[in-house]
């Protein structure tokens, strides 16, 4: 598009205000005191904010192990699922808000992010900050993200479309040889990884096509290594939460990575759009699923605006991602419909579960090519055009409130004090979801986990054991008359990083953990007369050691940023 100028700080100031208005009107909704942002999805954020919190609250360094969730046996989010919505939230528990407000608060400041993210990755692309306000108010209506923000409650995914634009906009920026473009797609990539594992996954393999769709562009050295020393980056800083999460599948067998476990083909199947649902969604439906209208208007002038744009774009880098754009959005909503046959593709690629979670990436392809269309069709597009794109989208949005589950608020005093785990609960529990985060074995003895109580069992030999006291992810007993090898079983779900250490006679002995047979935490004590057994959760050596990477690896970005700002800036006063 047209070749930007220095842009005044004015227009600058003025494009955000109006996307700020956007991002208002997207979240009226959320003052009204009966809307259920607990429905679905939500009420196990909510569950998981608080564990997090209350755990944060009992010191443990590693806020990983809900100890008072699954019947006060501890139950671990963290390990397993991205951690990012379950500390940025708690952000605004310092001003004294419910949890509820904190994401009601938080998500207000996702759907702004989205509006400027997108922005600014359309003005790296496009060179026209018209286009760019028109894309960011078309990518934070759009319906499927709408969808996820208020029915599905799915936060992390909600979360998400933050960080597409910023690693679509860096990538693009990269390839163009722009300085500093490989800061966008590190802090979008470390984002997206901390935020949803399979939109993570599904975003990898869109950059991989495009990558190739630009393979030319490869052969150039100070591209690849750009990419190369972003990929490390991403992977050192990221590195606390990918690690005890391999270190914990090649321990013993989570529900999570059992097969079959995330990636049901039955489900997927089940879930398949029909093509009218891009359309028009019935009363009777809960789930919105369109394009969007005006979506839809815009995008059938793709014909008219690739001819216009072969004219003077043609062999471009720009003409490239608008097709590349173009085509990815249809292959995405086409992938989502019961014709596209998802449930044959291998198992890695069922693990997003759902295909309509595809609808995100066509959200983003289809907001770019939308306000560029736009602007070919206006040709000289103007303040009072975008106010009146955000009129025309606030209307055809307002119907879809009539599918809002506007019931009595969610109570978040009762998941404050958690929800017991008994016979009657069914597959999905508040606060433990599916519990797919729970060893297999513990699992498959729910009813185990379900009656049992809070003392330590000796499962083998013989000991005498009194003074047993549990606080939390800490254990103490005093202990006596005890056989040799006798096996104990302590009361806490089996996760690696507690700390089991016996003292007696003057010594200190750290004793080995282990599964037992119903999923939960197992040592073997020593023959003794008498001693003290402790219990902590202090974390692994390898959690550990990828926190300190992690920093390392933040500081060192930090250096860089700024010994690279300082070099620019001593370039332009000589």
């Amino acid at each position: 598009m047209e070749k930007i100028k220095q842009i005044p700080k004015k227009e600058n100031l003025k494009n955000i205000m109006i996307l700020c208005i956007a991002s208002i009107f997207v979240c009226l909704p959320l003052l009204n005191a009966n809307l259920n942002i607990g429905y679905d999805d939500g009420v196990q954020h909510i569950s998981r904010l608080i564990g997090t919190y209350q755990t944060i609250e009992e010191g443990t360094f590693f806020p990983v192990i809900m100890s008072k969730f699954c019947n006060g046996f501890g139950y671990s989010w963290n390990l397993f699922y991205s951690p990012l919505t379950a500390y940025v939230p708690l952000l605004f528990k310092l001003l004294g808000v419910s949890f509820i407000a904190c994401i009601k608060l938080f998500m207000f400041a996702v759907t702004f992010l989205s509006a400027i993210t997108m922005y600014f990755c359309t003005k790296e692309i496009t060179k026209n900050t018209k286009i760019a306000v028109i894309a960011g108010i078309f990518y934070i209506f759009a319906p499927y993200r709408l969808n996820d923000m208020y029915i599905r409650n799915a936060l992390a995914e909600l979360t998400s479309f933050v960080f597409l634009p910023m690693i679509f906009g860096g990538l693009y920026g990269i390839l163009k040889e722009k300085p500093k473009r490989e800061v966008g797609l590190i802090v979008g990539s470390i984002g997206l990884v901390l935020t949803h594992t399979v939109i993570t996954m599904y975003t990898a393999i869109l950059c991989a096509i495009y990558l190739m769709v630009q393979g030319k562009k490869l052969k150039k050295r100070n591209i690849r290594n750009k990419i190369l020393i972003s990929a490390i980056f991403i992977l050192v800083i990221t590195s606390f939460f990918w690690v005890p999460l391999l270190e914990h599948k090649q321990a013993i067998n989570y529900e999570v990575f059992k097969p079959g476990r995330m990636e049901r083909t039955e489900v997927l199947i089940a879930f398949k759009l029909n093509l009218l649902e891009l359309f028009i969604t019935p009363s009777h439906h809960i789930w919105i699923y369109e394009i969007g209208i005006l979506s839809i208007i815009l995008l059938l002038a793709s014909p008219i605006a690739i001819k216009k744009l072969k004219k003077k774009w043609l062999h471009t880098d720009f003409y490239y991602f608008y097709l590349f754009s173009l085509i990815g959005g249809i292959v995405c909503v086409i992938m989502t419909l019961k014709i596209f046959p998802f449930e044959y593709l291998p198992s890695i690629l069922k693990m997003i579960q759902f295909s309509y979670r595809l609808l995100e990436f066509s959200s983003f392809f289809f907001a770019f090519i939308v306000a560029v269309n736009a602007k070919l069709i206006i040709r000289k597009i103007k303040y009072r055009d975008i106010a009146m794109i955000l009129i025309l989208l606030i209307l055809i949005s307002i119907p879809f409130t009539s599918h809002l589950p506007y019931t009595e608020e969610l109570n978040e005093e009762r998941l404050i004090e958690t929800v017991p785990v008994t016979a009657n609960t069914g597959r999905v529990h508040a606060g433990c979801a599916s519990f797919e985060y729970l060893p297999c074995k513990a699992f498959e003895n729910r009813s185990y986990l379900e009656t049992r109580n809070d003392e330590i069992k000796v499962i083998e030999g013989d000991a005498q054991i009194e003074q047993a006291k549990k606080e939390n992810t800490n254990l103490t007993c005093k202990l006596s008359n005890v056989v040799e090898n006798t096996k104990v079983e302590l009361p806490y779900i089996y996760y690696l990083g507690y700390e089991v250490i016996l003292k007696k006679e003057d010594k200190v002995i750290e004793l080995e953990t282990y599964e037992t047979e119903n999923g939960f935490l197992g040592t073997t004590l020593p023959q003794m007369q008498e001693g003290i057994l402790e219990l902590h959760y202090e974390g692994t050596l390898q959690m550990k050691l990828s926190m300190v990477i992690s920093v390392l690896g933040i500081g060192l970005g930090i250096l860089l940023l700024g010994y690279s700002f300082k070099k620019n800036r001593k370039r332009k006063q000589e």
